[in-house]
């Protein structure tokens, strides 16, 4: 049990939570505290204290401030302290619902991932579940680091394995005494055959194929603008004799019309409209760009064919050809010399690219003109013919020969090779794996696999056990999450509720069932047009959904008589039928716990649990912000911060939130009553109940400036204390203008007084 939460320092809004009258907390302890004002920290710090876990804590460190971290909390077992970096005593016996919880075991934002599959399913099993899963989990990590060691173990012998031969194939080698004999001897074999694996591994002759000219080559030369109109042509004609323009004239023209808009690029004078342009674009037109697109694509043709490249790797084969006929001829009775290219070739293959690339050359200044093939390139023509029918010549010889070389390949017997030195290459592999440190690798490689066995085998076990016990588990916490569910009028259940392995870990599942129709949890990843959790639940439902989790996991806890149950805002995002049934399952846990510890932005929720709890054993505390100090933990009484009429107008502002029920004058001097109620009850020491009204009570805290221990509040009270004070006191008669209440301006005052007495739903 915790019995005093002696302090907290430099911790979140905690600069020193202590403050006079310390107050021992009970087993009923209720908490109340607006958001910001330090409830969160608390639960952190628990399940720091729950857990061992610093960062928890850490990780609240108070901003901007030097010194360090200090926690003290009173359990029953005596003192637990944390001094920034760890707890002299932990308390496993905690259980706490809030955000984290909800975080990792239920969804984050709208989305229900792996993570939060794998946490669920240790909340469902229990205690003895998670030894069980704890003990596969373990054996699984056990399993896949054992599978590591077995890697390196055969990365370590991979380098001294031979060719072809896998590991386990290695490792089941037998020890053979006599092996150095047997390789001398098998030497000796594989030496005897080696002349045969010479001739059987020397590839037989190539045939080299010389190429031609590329097909439509002579035509591109021909071709000019065939299409042009007998006017249009006529007019350039004369044109162009007139300028002695007639040799490359339209050459000329055609590269500089598409730089002729409507003005002429050289005078700058109008062009557009006259008939000899016309004429220009008609001639000139896409016949012109194609022509000069196939000149280009045949010019590289030729230099594929023609150009260095292909010389360099004719020259190449010849060099190749000639070597491997020097070897056939002592095997197989050939003539060398008849085989090979003469030299001659590579000149007839330059002499024709150069010549074709010349005219092509010719073709591209002038496009329009046709180009005749010219002397040279008659020359090299015939030439290159020449060379094309000696390289069909040896060609055919080259066939002949290889006819011969296969007949010899076949004649040695290769086959007798493969199989002497694949036996030599067993025999030294035998030998290597029987010796240091070889052997030792695959001793140990052997031994981490028996171990990884025996670990498999175990975990199989543990498996089965845990399964088991699932399936015993399973559907009663299902029935369960159902009874809590119907118990809130949730209007939903879960169904199909199971598990699974996946990555090797256990994780849970279950679908929703809405309207008779089940509906699959989805991920992130889910289309927004497929039912899932994220768009068939409200926020009010996965509140419930998550409490339904963790009540469900309460009641079949054995060790609950033993536990600090902790909620924090359980009711966040519920109607008010919800919130009283949360109050009663709150008080029937606090039956069988040993302490029970709620925390609340809404003092009127907690009150309800005041009212069901044993009046010896309850306490009421609040988190006031105490500003430069922090927040502060002092005693409440949540009788005179929820008597009667307060509590009925904090329903009614509510209720105006909701719906915009109630009497606009009303609302306006209820929210008076219960900010000074709060003042009152808040802050005792600094308002006198019954005499401080609101105006005395803002005086007081801009006197007090930032000391008031309600500083925090002065903006707001005075600026609701000016707007209600309108309607609140009497009216000038003599003012003829009725009220007019804006019912936008008065919703945002009711908000805002609904935040600072911590009655705003979250």
């Amino acid at each position: 049990m915790l019995r005093k939460i002696v302090t907290i320092k430099n911790v979140g809004r905690f600069i020193n939570s202590a403050a006079p009258g310390n107050p021992d907390l009970s087993r009923y302890t209720l908490i109340a505290g607006g958001n910001g004002f330090g409830k969160t920290t608390i639960c952190a710090i628990l399940r720091s204290l729950k857990t061992g876990e610093a960062a928890h804590v850490a990780g609240r460190k108070t901003l901007g401030v030097e010194a360090p971290i200090g926690i003290e909390l009173l359990m029953a077992a005596g003192m637990s302290r944390f001094n920034g970096e760890a707890w002299n005593a932990t308390c496993p016996g905690l259980a706490i619902f809030d955000g984290v919880f909800v975080a990792e075991n239920v969804h984050s934002g709208e989305v229900v991932d792996i993570e939060h599959r794998r946490n669920l399913y240790r909340v469902i099993i229990g205690e003895e579940g998670v030894g069980l899963a704890v003990a596969d989990s373990q054996l699984a990590t056990a399993s896949r680091e054992k599978t590591g060691e077995i890697t390196a173990a055969a990365r370590a012998i991979q380098p001294h394995l031979p060719q072809g031969m896998n590991l386990d194939q290695f490792i089941a080698l037998t020890a053979d005494p006599e092996v150095d004999r047997r390789i001398e001897e098998q030497e000796r074999n594989v030496e005897a055959v080696r002349q045969a694996r010479q001739i059987n591994d020397r590839a037989a002759l190539a045939e080299v194929a010389l190429p031609e000219l590329p097909e439509g080559f002579l035509e591109i030369l021909g071709r000019t603008l065939d299409d042009v109109a007998a006017d249009a042509e006529a007019r350039i004609a004369e044109h162009l004799a007139a300028h002695a323009m007639t040799d490359g004239g339209g050459n000329w023209i055609a590269e500089g019309l598409p730089h002729a808009d409507e003005t002429c690029p050289f005078c700058g004078q109008g062009i557009e409209g006259l008939p000899l342009i016309a004429a220009y674009r008609s001639v000139f037109s896409e016949r012109y760009a194609d022509l000069r697109a196939a000149i280009s694509a045949m010019a590289e043709q030729i230099d594929e064919r023609f150009g260095n490249g292909a010389v360099g790797a004719l020259n190449t084969s010849r060099e190749q050809d000639a070597g491997s006929a020097e070897f056939w001829a002592r095997y197989c009775g050939i003539d060398a010399p008849t085989l090979a290219l003469p030299a001659e070739i590579t000149d007839a293959m330059r002499a024709m690219g150069g010549a074709a690339s010349a005219l092509l050359a010719r073709k591209a200044v002038a496009p329009l003109d046709r180009i005749e093939p010219d002397e040279a390139f008659r020359a090299a023509q015939a030439a290159w013919e020449a060379a094309r029918e000696t390289a069909e010549i040896i060609a055919l010889a080259v066939r002949e020969a290889n006819a011969l070389i296969a007949a010899k390949k076949h004649e040695t017997g290769a086959a007798d090779v493969n199989a002497a030195e694949a036996e030599l290459e067993l025999r030294r592999a035998i030998r290597t794996r029987h010796s240091e440190p070889v052997a030792g690798l695959c001793a140990d490689h052997v031994r981490l696999k028996g171990e990884k066995d025996d670990i498999d085998q175990r975990k199989e076990a543990a498996r089965a056990e845990l399964d088991r016990h699932t399936a015993a588990v399973l559907r009663p916490y299902q029935n369960r999450i159902n009874h809590y569910l119907a118990a809130f009028n949730a209007g939903f259940s879960i169904a199909e509720t199971k598990h699974a392995y996946p990555g090797g870990t256990a994780a849970s599942s279950y679908q929703l069932v809405i309207n008779n129709t089940p509906i699959d949890l989805g991920d992130g990843r889910t289309p927004a047009d497929r039912p899932s959790f994220k768009n068939t639940l409200s926020a009010g439902d996965r509140t419930t959904l998550a409490l339904a989790f963790f009540l469900a996991h309460l009641e079949q806890d054995p060790d609950i008589a033993n536990k600090i149950v902790v909620f924090d805002d359980p009711f966040s995002s519920q109607d008010a039928f919800r919130r009283r049934q949360t109050v009663y399952e709150i008080v029937k846990v606090a039956r069988r716990c040993a302490q029970v510890i709620v925390l609340s932005h809404d003092a009127t929720f907690l009150k309800q649990v005041w009212d069901k709890a044993p009046a010896a054993e309850r306490i009421a505390l609040t988190l006031a912000d105490h500003r430069a100090q922090g927040s502060k933990i002092t005693a409440i009484d949540l009788e005179r911060a929820c008597q009667g009429r307060t509590a009925t107008d904090i329903d009614d502002l509510q209720d105006f939130m909701s719906t915009g029920a109630g009497n606009r004058i009303d609302l306006i001097r209820k929210m008076r009553g219960v900010l000074e109620t709060h003042c009152w009850t808040t802050y005792p020491a600094s308002f006198s109940a019954g005499q401080d009204w609101l105006g005395e009570i803002a005086r007081k805290i801009r006197e007090g400036g930032e000391e008031h221990p309600a500083s925090a509040l002065y903006d707001e009270i005075d600026q609701i204390n000016d707007y209600t004070s309108r309607y609140y006191h009497g009216e000038d008669v003599a003012d003829g203008s009725p009220d007019e209440i804006d019912t936008t301006e008065l919703t945002g005052y009711v908000r805002r007084t609904l935040k600072i007495v911590n009655a705003l739903q979250a």
